[in-house]
């Protein structure tokens, strides 16, 4: 592996023991019971949180990172350096749904979980149509999509 790429195996161990650790001590007998007043949430809910989120976000700055790095002028690489970015935003939006419910979910009420069901909705979409569109324009970025006149070839 080059030297230039070995964060990424670092990267991909921080989010392995934070998926393990949520797990891990998400399900331990003293997280379940210690609870934070009388709303519902307990500790285990708040780890899984935690790790799981943080999984979520070291995969995003993963891809993120990842993108910078790939050859702009490369053709064999062009694909996967435009799509990186918007894939990995479309899966955490997708993921962090569900995360983020560890904590919102035992506060809310009825109402509030279906706004909260709509606005994931909506960002899942958002992100598929970013996805979708840099599949379309081969670029990352939204503003080949709203620039004006003929392009020079």
């Amino acid at each position: 592996m080059k030297e230039r790429w070995i964060w990424l195996l670092r990267y991909a161990v921080v989010i392995v023991l934070a998926l393990v650790l949520a797990s891990a001590l998400g399900e331990m007998e003293l997280f379940k019971t210690t609870r934070f007043g009388k709303s519902g949430l307990n500790a285990a809910r708040l780890v899984q949180f935690l790790g799981f989120g943080g999984a979520l976000a070291v995969l995003w700055l993963m891809a993120q990172r990842a993108a910078t790095l790939l050859p702009g002028n490369d053709e064999r690489w062009s694909v996967l350096k435009s799509i990186l970015l918007p894939l990995a935003t479309l899966i955490v939006i997708a993921s962090g749904h569900a995360v983020l419910l560890y904590v919102l979910g035992p506060l809310m009420n009825k109402a509030w979980q279906q706004a909260y069901n709509w606005v994931a909705i909506a960002g899942i979409v958002g992100a598929a149509a970013w996805l979708v569109a840099a599949l379309f324009t081969g670029s990352s970025s939204l503003s080949p999509l709203f620039r004006t006149g003929r392009r020079n070839s």
